[in-house]
């Protein structure tokens, strides 16, 4: 019931559950928009294992087609499922950076050198790695690179990382006082974010009380070796462009803004890689997600500013680690971890 089709493949009709699809894509929409990753990784859960694309790639492995580039039915699916990965996490990135934006929280230079990188290391794996991955491996590969965030996202919480971005958790203790003050003078709409922004050479800018400045070259050449990785992946990135922009000292509470932005970049360019190689997008399905992920991202923004930085961090390593578990013995070995 509520069923709709993702691809008829070598006379097969392969439908997902429209409504689970669309709730599913909520959860996708906010754990995204709340802390700038993790999006993409969870749009692969639900593709691969949740809606069971994972397991008609399997079915299809060695069937012959003739589909654009294509002869083998299993890995045009895998590719299908990394293009609706790709597909979710463009549509996520666009109304995320905008609802970042609206909240004064958008360091849009940051994202756009990211971004341009990014666009072109997309394209080396698009086209590196078309046609070339089976189920198995993509599994495999998917659990390890899940496997990146949950240790960045454990390490954050250690107190060598903490003391390395003083100056960011200082400016987000500020942020966090000064929303719970407003909130509590039932004035939330007087909050302010990112002031004095400049371009040039570097960027520049002051959040709470702290001045901060970023080179702008070397997020170009951090992009594009993200950008490729997200290609192969399927995913958005933001697993590591948020890492990198905590590496530079920035705070959490502005650093979803700058991955979104980044990410729209990522994903525009890997869509139209995989639609030139022939994959055809699962327009019904993916425009039923993309109304989930609208509302997703709506709240993530807003309820973020509530949420304590350490328990986001051990919360997303949690998660992050059972996925890449999941996938790792999977894709590799074989072995199958609910659900």
């Amino acid at each position: 019931m509520f069923d709709v089709t993702w691809v008829e493949i070598a006379g097969h009709k392969i439908t997902i559950n429209a409504l689970g699809y669309f709730l599913w894509c909520v959860w996708v929409g906010w754990i995204f928009s709340t802390v700038g990753a993790f999006g993409g990784i969870m749009a692969g859960l639900g593709h691969i294992s949740i809606f069971g694309l994972g397991q008609w790639a399997k079915q299809l492995k060695g069937v012959k087609v003739n589909i654009g580039s294509y002869t083998d039915a299993g890995k045009y699916l895998t590719d299908s499922i990394r293009l609706g990965n790709s597909g979710l996490t463009w549509f996520n990135a666009v109304s995320s950076t905008i609802n970042w934006y609206t909240q004064k929280r958008l360091v849009w230079p940051a994202g756009l050198f990211l971004g341009i990188g990014a666009v072109l290391g997309a394209q080396a794996g698009v086209w590196l790695t078309g046609g070339k991955l089976g189920i198995s491996v993509y599994k495999g590969v998917f659990g390890l690179g899940t496997y990146l965030i949950a240790a960045y996202m454990f390490y954050q919480l250690t107190p060598r990382a903490k003391a390395s971005k003083a100056k960011g958790r200082e400016a987000a203790k500020r942020f966090a006082q000064k929303v719970k003050e407003l909130k509590e003078a039932g004035r939330l709409h007087e909050l302010e974010g990112i002031k004095n922004l400049k371009v040039g050479t570097y960027t520049e800018f002051e959040f709470f009380g702290e001045q901060f400045k970023i080179g702008n070259y070397i997020p170009f050449i951090v992009g594009f070796l993200i950008g490729f990785m997200s290609a192969v992946l399927g995913i958005g990135g933001g697993f590591l462009f948020v890492p990198f922009l905590t590496s530079l000292g920035l705070p959490m509470y502005i650093v979803p803004g700058a991955s979104t932005l980044a990410v729209f970049f990522t994903q525009t360019s890997t869509i139209l890689g995989w639609l030139a190689r022939g994959v055809e997008f699962p327009l019904v399905p993916i425009l039923i997600g993309w109304a989930g992920i609208f509302i997703g991202s709506y709240i993530g923004p807003r309820t973020q500013k509530y949420l304590p930085m350490d328990f986001m961090y051990g919360l997303f390593g949690v998660l992050a680690t059972y996925v890449g578990t999941r996938y790792f013995l999977s894709g590799f070995f074989g072995i199958k971890l609910p659900p």
